[in-house]
């Protein structure tokens, strides 16, 4: 329950504010959600006038990584208050600048961040594939392997009508592990080109080279498996080589970025939904 008091500062996710708001426990996961995972649109209960909050309880509304979760299921959260409302975050889009009515207050650059040293340069290194840029087709006929998208199980299909699918698609609605392994493969045979000051010679006086820590980011939980499985095999190496780190994971989450963070291993790490812009790692 929600007992205002004399505080001058509360601090909450968007999701909790919504269950005060409605008076009703809030599902845990609501929080951890991850809108790639949602299979069907979900529908929320609209926001009442509660007495014990009511409209004029804050001046202002400040809203952090303000890029993502405002604008469609939560979004009646935020209109349910009268307050100047203050939006965060390091990657806006279209939607962004809609809400906020294009009033940017404050742009701190890219270029900036790097002058001030508060961000350090970055170099692109891009893989394209046909499929990627094209798509595919799946031809009439052919025995697929279907995949339930939460619990992964699989089951053999024949598909009874071409099958067409777009770059957008991949990982999502089709997946391909070639296309996924052929971009594994070009990051492997390419990091010694990229990192050329992670070699060493080993006690024997054989070169070797040193996996730089790498993030890869995943669209879902079952894309992070399936690219984790992969850079496993392409790489030869054991599980602690290369790690989830989402909510789904079987380990704790926070432990596995702890050992990311601090730890040799793991060297890879495969996220969907928990490391972004505020997560500070060499």
């Amino acid at each position: 329950s929600f007992i205002p008091a004399d505080n001058k500062v509360y601090i909450s996710t968007i999701q909790r504010m919504y269950s005060i708001l409605k008076g009703v426990e809030l599902d845990e996961t609501a929080e951890e959600a991850n809108p790639n995972e949602t299979v069907t649109p979900r529908e929320a209960l609209p926001v009442v006038y509660n007495e014990q909050v009511p409209i004029e309880f804050f001046d202002f509304i400040v809203i952090d990584e303000c890029h993502r979760s405002i604008y469609n299921l939560w979004k009646q959260v935020l209109d349910y208050f009268d307050a100047f409302q203050v939006g965060l975050t390091a990657t806006p889009d279209n939607r962004t600048f809609g809400y906020f009515d294009q009033n940017l207050v404050s742009d701190y650059g890219y270029e900036k961040a790097v002058i001030d040293g508060v961000l350090v340069p970055y170099n692109v290194f891009t893989i394209e594939t046909k499929i990627t840029q094209n798509g595919a087709a799946i031809a009439m006929g052919e025995m697929v392997d279907k995949r339930e998208r939460l619990t992964r199980r699989k089951f053999w299909e024949a598909v009874d009508e071409e099958v067409n699918y777009t770059g957008k698609q991949l990982d999502k609605d089709v997946v391909n592990k070639s296309q996924i392994r052929t971009i594994i493969k070009a990051f492997k045979d390419n990091l010694p080109s990229m990192f050329p000051d992670r070699f060493s010679t080993s006690p024997e006086g054989a070169e070797v080279f040193e996996v730089p820590k790498t993030l890869i980011f995943a669209k879902t939980d079952s894309h992070a498996e399936d690219i984790i499985d992969i850079v496993r095999n392409e790489f030869g190496e054991e599980n602690k080589f290369c790690k989830k780190i989402t909510y789904q994971s079987k380990e704790d989450p926070k432990a596995i970025l702890s050992q990311f963070r601090n730890d040799y291993y793991p060297r890879i790490a495969v996220t969907v939904d928990m490391i972004a812009t505020g997560t500070d790692i060499r």
